[in-house]
């Protein structure tokens, strides 16, 4: 695995049955990287992740993320990995800090130190005015911090996103793209941000991978990919590369 490398995903199968949803996959993502993940709902993107956090075991080919193989170092994984899914649902009945706590406790985080860090989480998105409010009462935007909160408990070097943005509207789609785009650049995490919304990826990432239904149909620097492919904007480029592949 290269050095610069926090993700590295290398001709990656995984099948379910005779259905084959992600296809002899490569690629690779930089440390402290914000990359972008591409594709349709069912394009084979939370495969790949779940098959990243050792959830789900490769039919072909292989992973590794922070060194640690997909495989055989899973729970290690599972240590220094943050994750957020795309279909989150939050108890309503539990307060956001109380939620945060029964997660740092999975993670085996107790005392003063978990205090200290569920305080600063719920400090930095914002949400220190209602950390004692019941989950059921909570905007889709808020719920999405909280979701984003609870990726972060343990202190992750990698975080993975699968449509973090999906379902909100364009106030909370900005407000969760800014702080993606925050932690990236002032925690040094690596991120890979799954999406299949094309502007949300033009707006934070500079490079990408992006699938069609269980292929790789392009991975690179975005600028690059759209000059190749005589594209100006997101969708241009996606219809290009998909147009192409049929």
């Amino acid at each position: 695995m290269s050095d610069n490398s926090a993700i590295e995903v290398l001709h990656l199968s995984k099948s379910y049955g005779e259905k084959l949803a992600v296809d002899d996959v490569t690629f690779a993502v930089r440390r402290g990287e914000l990359f972008g993940f591409m594709g349709h709902n069912g394009a084979g993107k939370t495969t790949t992740i779940r098959t990243l956090l050792g959830l789900l075991r490769p039919t072909g080919g292989g992973a590794r993320v922070l060194g640690h193989d997909v495989v055989t170092e899973s729970l290690a994984i599972r240590r220094v990995a943050g994750y957020l899914p795309g279909e989150y649902a939050l108890p309503k009945d539990m307060s956001a800090r109380d939620f945060l706590r029964y997660i740092g406790a999975m993670f085996g985080h107790s005392g003063s130190a978990l205090e200290k860090r569920i305080t600063a989480l719920l400090e930095q998105f914002d949400l220190g005015d209602v950390a004692d409010s019941r989950l059921g009462t909570f905007s889709s935007g808020m719920t999405q911090k909280v979701g984003l909160a609870q990726a972060l408990i343990n202190e992750p070097r990698v975080l993975l996103l699968d449509e973090p943005t999906a379902g909100l509207d364009p106030i909370g789609r900005h407000d969760t793209l800014a702080l993606i785009r925050r932690l990236a650049i002032e925690s040094g995490v690596t991120v890979l941000f799954s999406t299949h919304i094309l502007s949300d990826i033009e707006r934070v990432c500079e490079r990408v991978a992006i699938l069609h239904h269980g292929r790789l149909l392009a991975y690179g620097d975005l600028a690059d990919l759209k000059r190749a492919n005589g594209a100006h904007q997101m969708d241009d480029l996606y219809l290009a590369l998909v147009t192409a592949a049929t």
